[in-house]
């Protein structure tokens, strides 16, 4: 398996699930919605979230 630099994770736990009732500002990502937290975009992939940079950038 390649690694990808492009594909992090973010590591700490979520007190919820990111949704459109969540209260997040939300982003369209490609074929997803990015969520800000935190000071960071964030998106659900299976039983983790990826970071997609920091939302002052």
């Amino acid at each position: 398996m390649m690694n990808d630099p492009d594909h992090r994770t973010h590591e700490d736990e979520h007190p919820h699930v990111h949704s459109a009732a969540c209260g997040h500002e939300t982003r369209k990502h490609g074929d997803h919605e990015d969520y800000e937290h935190d000071g960071h975009w964030h998106a659900k992939d299976g039983e983790h979230y990826d970071e997609h940079g920091d939302a002052a950038g």
